[in-house]
């Protein structure tokens, strides 16, 4: 940030939760680039707020979401995001979760916590073993290939669901189907952007079709999973285990049922959370911007092909 602060003027938003719309659309005014979060909605009206001065948004994260892309397109702003940098950290943090939900490990410290655990019990809190069972993978990008790369090493059988067959499976099995996908796997992670069409993905019928012993991870976007479904399958057995990085609504509600159940890992929206990797992605978002400013296309422009650079 130092780098973007010697060259332009530079107005930061700090407060403990997302902005409100007039505040941003406050803040933007006269604008020639925006640093979003996915908290941050970014509309027509941001944009028009901060009017033509405006050359980019910038997301820190890969998922944008939040952004009104074609908002921007139509006003020849440039979108970018940080691609690539934390696939590594976030399928480190996925397979964490695998492995965390096969052996009940939140739920255990709870119980040591509480101080229930009185003595050895060879029948309690009994988990699963990973190596053997099969993991399905929703969205072979970039991060469901690094998690199954983590997979296999640990002796799982892999398979994923995409839209088009990865350029590399990592010695992964592509299935025909969702449906294909939810029947067979012992644990379902999900790695799909949010869209229109992956909105709702995961809801009641799915959830019916998983097997009645899996465990769903979720470190993309809580919109893919219907909560009112999960909360519903959880409670009746249909599925073991939930763990969710990301919710919908984010956060929950401090009544709502999912914080109560032991069969549930909650964790604040954190998979890309180290040091290093946060740096990296920074680091990327001030290069794009200052590419902006110089009136250069952004390297990691979302919709370039959209944007008028003359």
């Amino acid at each position: 940030m130092d780098r973007l602060r010697s060259e332009a003027e530079t107005v930061v938003l700090t407060r403990p939760a997302p902005a409100p719309p007039q505040e941003l659309r406050q803040a933007a005014r006269g604008a020639s680039a925006i640093l979003a979060h996915v908290t941050d909605q970014i509309d027509a009206a941001v944009m028009d707020a901060a009017g033509d001065s405006l050359k980019l948004i910038a997301e820190f994260v890969v998922g944008y979401d939040n952004v009104d892309t074609a908002a921007a397109s139509q006003r020849n702003i440039a979108v970018a995001n940080t691609p690539g940098v934390l696939a590594e950290t976030t399928a480190e943090f996925a397979f964490a979760l695998v492995q965390a939900s096969a052996r009940r490990l939140a739920e255990s410290d709870r119980f040591v916590r509480r101080g229930e655990w009185k003595w050895f019990d060879p029948l309690g809190l009994l988990g699963i073993d990973i190596h053997g069972s099969t993991l399905g993978i929703v969205g072979m990008g970039r991060i469901g290939s690094a998690v199954a790369t983590r997979a296999l090493a640990c002796g799982m059988r892999v398979i994923y669901y995409n839209r088009t067959r990865a350029d590399d499976e990592h010695g992964a099995q592509r299935v025909g189907s969702l449906n294909e996908l939810l029947a067979q796997s012992d644990f379902v992670t999900l790695h799909s952007p949010l869209t229109p069409e992956t909105k709702g993905l995961i809801g009641a019928r799915q959830l019916r079709t998983m097997r009645s012993h899996a465990a769903l991870i979720n470190t993309a976007r809580g919109p893919i999973v219907d909560t009112a479904a999960l909360t519903d399958a959880l409670r009746s057995g249909e599925i073991a285990y939930a763990a969710l990085d990301v919710t919908d609504p984010e956060p929950l509600p401090t009544d709502h049922p999912l914080l109560s159940m032991e069969n549930v890992t909650l964790l604040p929206h954190m998979a890309s959370a180290t040091v290093g990797t946060r740096r990296k992605m920074t680091a990327m978002n001030v290069d794009d911007i200052l590419a902006a400013l110089r009136g250069e296309p952004p390297p990691n422009c979302v919709n370039a092909d959209q944007i008028d650079w003359s």
